[in-house]
């Protein structure tokens, strides 16, 4: 065999060898650090895309909710004015019940009913006779304004 500057075997390693050289040698070690580079930059843009989609995303959610919470405000509002009228319109009929019920209130028939005419001291009287109640053509004498019994007579109503 002739002498030559390469080892006769291969797996030894002259002592002065710097482990840089036998990467260098051995993986080839410029591949892998242009391979660990495009990986490093392919994280960078892919990273930054999903920070910018979900920034986006957090932009679309955001109005969303501003606007859910407006017509929040709205139908509260709404609530609160059919609320109210419901009171309203529930207070009328309680009302009536219990004028009837505990204070033996009615509502006034005709006779119990009074016509004072506007500018005079005096008020008139209907009568209401049997045959027809709707006739109010008949008047008994005038009556003090402040008199409103229908069972007194006019002479003593003005003493």
């Amino acid at each position: 065999m002739a002498i030559s500057d390469k080892p006769a075997n291969r797996r030894a390693v002259p002592s002065n060898t710097d482990i840089g050289e036998l990467f260098v040698r051995r993986f080839n070690v410029v591949s892998i650090y242009v391979v660990v580079l495009l990986l490093l930059a392919a994280a960078i843009v892919w990273s930054g895309i999903k920070t910018a989609e979900e920034v986006q995303q957090y932009h679309q959610d955001y109005k969303t909710l501003q606007d859910m919470k407006k017509q929040e405000r709205k139908l509260q509002v709404e609530h609160q004015r059919l609320l109210i009228e419901q009171q309203t319109f529930s207070a009328t009929p309680q009302i009536a019940s219990r004028a009837v019920a505990e204070l033996g209130m009615y509502s006034p028939t005709l006779k119990d009913k009074l016509i004072i005419q506007p500018g005079v001291a005096t008020a008139l009287v209907p009568v209401v006779t049997e045959d027809s109640e709707e006739d109010m053509s008949d008047v008994i004498g005038p009556r003090a304004s402040t008199d409103i019994s229908p069972e007194e007579p006019a002479t003593e109503a003005g003493q």
